[in-house]
């Protein structure tokens, strides 16, 4: 909630043009009563610099049912944590496949 629509666009064009060669997967959120009249502007603004950018409103009810992130207090995120239970990574809980070798094809060198 603390980095506006502006700062979030520039951060994506800043990855988009720095770090990587494929689109940067960027959704900015935005305040809908202080910048859901600038998002044309900054499309335009940034139009040749982004290959592409997706946005979400910030409601406080959310924009829809199942939000890719919401804010929790420090008490909520405390009890989430004393949930998870410790992984065992030396049990073998899910099947291991041999991989077969194949052999390169129509390469000559």
């Amino acid at each position: 909630d603390e980095v506006g629509l502006w700062e979030q666009m520039s951060f994506a064009a800043f990855l988009q043009k720095h770090w990587a060669d494929n689109q940067v997967s960027c959704t900015v959120t935005f305040d809908v009563e202080k910048e859901g009249d600038q998002l044309e502007s900054a499309l335009e603004y940034f139009q040749y610099q982004l290959k592409g950018i997706s946005f979400l409103p910030r409601i406080k009810s959310g924009a829809y049912a199942q939000m890719p992130y919401e804010a929790i207090s420090e008490a909520q995120y405390r009890d989430e944590i004393k949930r998870l239970k410790r992984v065992d990574f030396a049990k073998k809980t899910c099947a291991v496949r041999a991989v077969e070798e194949v052999p390169d094809k129509f390469c000559d060198s």
